[in-house]
């Protein structure tokens, strides 16, 4: 069978646009344009721990309570930029956003188990600690890693917000597709931030067993917000998390009628409200 070279062409063209295009991240200098137009203050942040650059964002003042988002996969800090500029949020919190382990500028591409990212952030969030409540918000992965966050240091999270969050193991579906994906040269072929996504979707299946056992030593407040028409990731988890975290101060559920799995965007504020609620 012969091959044209225009079909050659595109191929590699393709492969090249996967690689350096939809990374989902922005540059410091367009983030603070946004938020200067805005009128509202942002300070940008790269930290290295154990090796590992760290960026994330975080708005004023710093004597406020502290809520941080932790996106899902893939993703990165700027995707709750809505929020961190949001007047009422502003008003009741310092927000801080994350780009998690492999996305956005915390060295991209490199894909992270579970454990391990929590091992690079919770570094982070222990020095962001001030005399105010620390508030954890999780959306879809987030909602482990928010979890094993707060597993990690019972003390330090007054209350947990999971939400759509994958946390129970038997809930995941068996995508035999991602397998085929995570090695070359079909890697090549995800666009950006979909391949280290991939590769730690394909992680959690395996990481989400231990964390079963850790749930346990979780002291927090937790808040589960689910849609009831998320076909991503099964509301059954919020059953799963209220049989395993057994020692959580208080559990309680918000479901958003109607709601998928993208709630951050289609139900940003129906999201911020219940934000707003925290205490």
């Amino acid at each position: 069978m012969r091959v044209s070279g225009g079909f050659i062409f595109l191929l590699i063209a393709y492969t090249i646009f996967c690689q350096c295009c939809m990374r989902m991240r922005w540059s410091d200098s367009k983030a603070y344009g946004v938020f200067k137009n805005k009128h509202a203050p942002l300070a940008i942040h790269d930290t290295v721990i154990d090796g590992h650059h760290i960026h994330y964002a975080v708005t004023e003042p710093e004597s406020l309570p502290t809520l941080v988002f932790i996106h899902g996969s893939p993703g990165s800090w700027f995707h709750y930029m809505k929020f961190m500029y949001d007047s009422a949020l502003q008003t009741k919190f310092r927000i801080v956003s994350f780009d998690r382990p492999g996305f956005g500028y915390s060295d991209f591409g490199k894909a992270m188990h579970l454990q391990d990212q929590c091992k690079l952030l919770l570094p982070v969030l222990q020095k962001l600690k001030n005399d105010q409540p620390m508030f954890l918000c999780g959306h879809s992965m987030g909602g482990p890693v928010v979890a094993k966050l707060a597993a990690d240091d019972p003390t330090l999270f007054k209350t947990v917000v999971i939400v759509a969050g994958a946390i129970d193991p038997s809930q995941e579906k068996h995508e035999t597709w991602r397998h085929l994906m995570k090695g070359k040269p079909m890697y090549w072929l995800l666009p950006g931030a979909f391949g280290p996504s991939n590769t730690e979707l394909l992680y959690l299946k395996d990481d989400l067993v231990p964390l079963a056992n850790d749930l346990k030593n979780i002291r927090s407040n937790i808040l589960f917000v689910h849609g009831d028409k998320d076909t991503w990731v099964p509301i059954e988890n919020i059953a799963y998390g209220k049989k395993m975290m057994v020692n959580a101060a208080s559990i309680s559920a918000d479901t958003i009628r109607g709601a998928d799995h993208q709630i951050p965007w289609k139900n940003r504020e129906a999201l911020r409200d219940i934000l707003l609620g925290l205490n």
